[in-house]
């Protein structure tokens, strides 16, 4: 099994190379020619993909004539969706804004659901997140500009002063959000054990 794995190690280094190199095929000449069907699956269940994928495969290889090992592949892909269908995987998805894709045992896709769509509601508040924090940057540029006597467009004082009351209050709003949802994110890191 060792030696499997340095072996399954180097042919996806060996793949992932070429990989990049391959563009929209889903496999180079090079790969459909070296012909580590079980690498190749090992890497496409990682990724999660689904049993047609070797559809795919075989479309690309059969520019150079090579034919895809259904069984070597499937084993492989069955080796990689291992480590695809754990909570951890499930979670990181989810907070790279991902959603888990359905190749995992029944027995624990609604676990591995439930993990993902955390993940997701991390995504999700991260970028709320950067956001009010890019409005807030822009509104204390506006507000300093204003403090600091310039009109900014405004036809007289009395509405650059509007504005710039106004502006107090909005930050304040937006500083408040800001917290409420750093305390979210670090209620889901804490409960996700990161």
């Amino acid at each position: 099994m060792r030696r499997f794995i340095q072996r399954l190690s180097s042919s996806m280094a060996i793949i992932g190379s070429i990989s990049l190199l391959s563009g929209c095929a889903t496999l180079s000449k090079q790969e459909c020619l070296i012909g580590d069907w079980q690498a190749i699956g090992y890497n496409d269940g990682v990724a999660g993909y689904q049993s047609d994928r070797l559809a795919s495969h075989a479309k690309a290889c059969a520019k150079a004539s090579v034919a895809p090992d259904y069984q070597a592949w499937e084993r492989g892909r069955q080796l990689g969706l291992k480590q695809y269908c754990i909570t951890d995987n499930a979670y990181n998805l989810g907070r790279r804004g991902r959603k888990l894709n359905n190749v995992c045992p029944v027995a624990i896709a609604s676990t591995l659901q439930q993990a993902n769509q955390r993940g997701l509601e991390y995504y999700n508040l991260e970028n709320q997140l950067d956001s009010d924090k890019r409005l807030l940057e822009e509104y204390q540029e506006e507000f300093d500009k204003l403090e600091g006597g310039a009109m900014l467009g405004f036809a007289n004082e009395k509405e650059a002063r509007a504005r710039l009351l106004l502006l107090a209050d909005e930050r304040r709003q937006i500083k408040r959000r800001i917290d409420d949802r750093q305390r979210q994110l670090d209620s889901l890191n804490q409960n996700n054990g990161h």
